[in-house]
C-alpha cells in the first residue's frame, strides 16, 4: 500500500453504520482486505476458499515478521492461556494462583495481538480518500474497540492474580468494572466486524469466506465473555460474592476457545490468495 493509492480509492459501500469497501482501478479494495493488507479484487468481494483450500491456506508458510502473521499467532497463544486458566479453575481444586497467573499471561499475548491490529488498522487509513474522516471506517472501529477491551482484561487479569484478598473498593474498581467494560468493548468491535464483512448488515451467510467465519466465531467469544462479566457481577460486595463464579468461569472457557479458533482462521487468512490460486 502506498500513501499515492488514497486519490485513487472512491466510496464503494458505505451504509449508516460506516464505510466498508472502496473502488480502486485495480479492483474492490474491502475493508477486511485493506486492514490485513491484502491487495483489491476483481471478481468479487472476498475469495471463494473451499473447505480443502481453507486448510492449504493455513498450512502455507507464514513470515512472522508479518504483521498479520504475530497478530493471528497473539490471538491463538492468548486465548489458549485464557482456556488452560479457566479449566484449571473448573477441574483443579485450590489452583487459583495458577489459573489467575494463566489468565494474566493470556491477557498480555491479547493486549499484544489487539495492539498489532490496531497497528494494521491505522497504517491503512493512509491511503483512505482526503475526503473521508478516519472514525467512519467500520474496519478502524473494530480494531480500535477490541484493542481497549484486551487492556481492560490486563487490569481486571493482574488484579486478581496480584491482589487476591483486596478488599471490597478495590475489588470492584479494578476487577469487576474493567471486566464488564472489556467485554461491552468486546461487543462493540464484534458488531464493526460483522458489518464489515456484511457490509453495512449484520447478518449475512458467506461460508466459502474466511473472514466471514472468523466475524462470526469472534461474534460468539464476545456474547460467552458478556455473560463472564455479567455473571461475575456483585452479589454480596462486602463479602465479594458474585451472581455465578462457575458460570462466569465456563463461559470464559467457552469463548477463549472461540477466539483460538479465530486466531487459527485469521492465521490461515493470511494466506488466502495463495490457496486460492491452487
Amino acid at each position: 500500500m502506498t500513501t499515492n493509492s488514497s486519490s485513487q480509492l472512491k466510496t464503494y459501500w458505505r451504509s449508516r453504520l460506516g464505510v466498508t469497501a472502496w473502488q480502486h482501478p485495480s479492483g474492490l479494495w474491502t475493508s477486511r482486505r485493506l486492514r490485513k493488507g491484502h491487495a483489491p479484487l476483481r471478481l468479487f468481494h472476498f475469495k471463494r476458499l473451499t473447505l480443502w483450500q481453507m486448510l492449504l491456506a493455513l498450512c502455507h508458510p507464514k513470515q512472522v515478521n508479518q504483521l498479520e502473521v504475530r497478530t493471528a499467532i497473539a490471538f491463538i497463544v492468548g486465548p489458549f492461556l485464557f482456556a488452560i486458566g479457566s479449566l484449571w479453575s473448573i477441574t483443579v481444586p485450590g489452583a487459583q494462583a495458577l489459573s489467575s497467573a494463566t489468565l494474566a499471561m493470556g491477557s498480555v499475548f491479547f493486549t499484544a495481538g489487539g495492539w498489532w491490529q490496531l497497528r494494521q488498522a491505522k497504517l491503512a487509513t493512509k491511503v483512505l480518500p482526503a475526503d473521508m474522516q478516519d472514525w467512519q471506517w467500520c474496519g478502524l472501529r473494530c480494531a480500535f474497540t477490541q484493542s481497549m477491551g484486551t487492556v481492560l482484561f490486563n487490569i481486571n487479569t493482574f488484579f486478581l492474580w496480584g491482589w487476591p484478598q483486596s478488599n471490597e473498593n478495590s475489588w470492584l474498581l479494578l476487577a469487576v468494572l474493567p471486566n464488564l467494560l472489556g467485554s461491552i468493548l468486546f461487543l462493540v468491535s464484534a458488531a464493526d466486524g460483522l458489518i464489515e464483512v456484511g457490509h453495512g448488515k449484520l447478518l449475512v451467510y458467506e461460508p466459502s469466506h474466511l473472514g466471514w467465519w472468523i466475524a462470526m466465531v469472534n461474534a460468539l467469544g464476545c456474547l460467552w465473555f458478556m455473560q463472564s462479566a455479567l455473571a461475575a457481577l456483585p452479589n454480596n460486595l462486602p463479602e465479594i460474592r458474585v451472581f455465578n463464579a462457575g458460570m462466569a468461569t465456563r463461559t470464559t472457557l467457552l469463548g477463549s476457545l472461540c477466539f483460538a479458533i479465530v486466531g487459527i482462521l485469521s492465521l490461515a487468512e493470511c494466506s488466502e490468495d495463495e490457496a486460492s490460486n491452487t
